[in-house]
């Protein structure tokens, strides 16, 4: 019989081992879980930015609407809706000593200081840095060195209470903790030397307070031996940027534990800052909408005659009258239009004129009953616009604004005088693209790609296609995730592909390589 070559029993071993091996390592990966978190929560369906959003009054070329202010009595209305009037006829008459002309015009006031007030907040906003989304804070500690012990030796003979020490002797040893703090005490008779540890402590408390009151007074007597021990103190506190690692804050304290410099982030994060954006341009607008209200009907009052009457300034059809018996002040009493065709203005960003263009239509929605409409636009200014009006036109709030104006029929349902929300999708924009914070997002040499739930409820690698950066802290995601989908944090067991997933609600980021 041939013997086996020792090379073959060599390479069975190794397949064998390997084998092991193998199975060892799959079992293992099928024990290690993903934590999975839904992006109907970390994500943004929309962002306000993606369209150009403005807002504006309703009006014509030739027309005329007048609010009645609240507390003023109507004597008279001497027109119905759909008459036809001329410029000058006398269109409803009121008792003129019921205007308050100096009450409104501090209303007006105080009206255009509160908004004003408001734009400011506004303003500072939409050039507010965000903090980032996700934090992961991390503690630093140093080591320190620090005398634990100490040890009295006579260096020459010394009487002490009732004991005489030779030179050499032990007296006394003390030992503290790192804050410098006596934590333990010994007092020894004479006769003990360097390398013997067998006595007996004294224990005369006569004795003892003899030793403690010569060596306060006389250290000079004495050869004082210390030890010394380590102890680790937190230094301070950094935190990172969960996407980008880097560190974007510091707390720092002093070995005694008292803090010297306070560096933690504050401020809102990215959709933080979206919600309280949206908040304040919608409280701007509501002011924005009560200074022309108030400012209309200072001018109505302004223009009302000696004997009350309210005259028309332009000649056409009265498009809207209300009930005298049952009015709502908040809207035109009465509005006169010479012409079927309403426009309303607006402003965009410098950054958008090249995908806005004569022709565009545009949407526009009523304050007043919700009623929208579609619009055309008309014109655009080739000059800035000089308007402090913070909100009319979104983008980048740091560039020029610049009027545009777009038209629409009067049988939409909305009409003169009324406030309108007005909304601009640009060319080549989809109109409300799905953002998900950086973190979740990693780059090899194909591309950009997720860790993603599979139907299977395993972890699987996603290769994605990206937009627009948001703030530095989100990635819009044009094809690959969706609101519906759960990702993982793509680093430690949020990077194995195939392993189990675990819903949850926040991810735990020590976990996933951070720490």
């Amino acid at each position: 019989m041939k013997k086996i070559k020792p090379f073959i029993i060599a390479f069975a071993i190794l397949v064998i081992i390997a084998g092991v091996l193998y199975g060892v390592f799959n079992y293992r990966q099928s024990k290690k879980t993903a934590q999975v978190v839904s992006m109907s929560n970390q994500g943004m369906d929309g962002y306000w930015g993606d369209n150009i959003e403005s807002s504006g009054n309703v009006t014509s070329d030739k027309s005329q609407s007048a609010y009645i202010a609240k507390g003023t009595e109507i004597v008279s209305v001497n027109v119905k809706e759909g008459d036809h009037v001329n410029e000058g006829d006398v269109l409803l008459t009121v008792k003129k000593d019921t205007q308050d002309i100096k009450g409104k015009t501090l209303q007006l006031q105080k009206a255009s200081q509160e908004l004003k007030a408001e734009q400011i907040k506004l303003e500072r906003l939409l050039n507010t840095k965000p903090i980032p989304e996700y934090m992961h804070k991390q503690e630093v500690y140093r080591d320190r060195e620090y005398v634990n012990g100490r040890i009295y030796v006579a260096n020459e003979e010394l009487v002490i209470g009732n004991i005489t020490y030779q030179s050499g002797d032990y007296v006394a040893s003390y030992s503290y903790n790192a804050d410098g703090e006596k934590t333990g005490s010994s007092y020894y008779p004479n006769g003990i030397k360097d390398g013997e540890t067998s006595y007996k402590s004294i224990e005369d408390s006569s004795q003892k307070t003899a030793i403690e009151s010569f060596i306060k007074s006389n250290t000079d007597k004495f050869n004082i031996k210390t030890s010394t021990g380590n102890s680790s103190w937190l230094a301070s506190i950094l935190y990172l940027d969960g996407e980008t690692k880097q560190i974007v804050g510091e707390d720092t304290f002093d070995n005694e534990g008292k803090a010297i410099h306070a560096g933690k982030p504050e401020g809102y994060t990215p959709s933080q800052l979206k919600e309280e954006i949206g908040n304040k341009q919608a409280t701007v607008k509501k002011l924005d909408l009560a200074y022309r209200k108030l400012e209309n009907e200072l001018e109505v009052m302004k223009n009302t005659s000696d004997n009350g009457e309210i005259v028309a300034k332009v000649s056409g059809t009265v498009s809207k009258l209300q009930d005298i018996d049952n009015y709502n002040n908040k809207m035109p009493f009465i509005t006169v239009s010479a012409t079927d065709e309403y426009f309303i203005k607006g402003a965009i960003g410098e950054f958008y004129l090249k995908s806005v263009k004569v022709g565009d239509k545009v949407s526009i929605t009523s304050w007043d009953n919700g009623a929208s409409a579609e619009a055309v636009i008309s014109e655009i200014s080739d000059i800035p616009s000089t308007d402090n009006n913070f909100f009319s036109g979104s983008g980048n709030n740091n560039s020029s604004n610049y009027e545009f104006k777009a038209t629409f029929d009067r049988s939409s349902g909305i009409d003169i005088g009324a406030a309108v929300d007005i909304t601009i999708t640009p060319d080549g924009e989809s109109g409300g693209g799905f953002y998900i914070p950086n973190h979740f997002i990693r780059k090899d040499a194909s591309g950009s790609y997720v860790m993603k739930m599979s139907k299977s409820n395993v972890l699987k690698k996603e290769y994605i296609s990206v937009g627009k950066s948001l703030w530095g802290a989100m990635t819009e995601v044009k094809k690959g995730v969706t609101k519906d989908d759960y990702l993982a944090f793509p680093y430690g067991n949020g990077a194995i592909e195939g392993i189990k997933c675990e819903k949850v609600d926040d991810l735990n980021y020590g976990d996933g390589g951070l720490g």
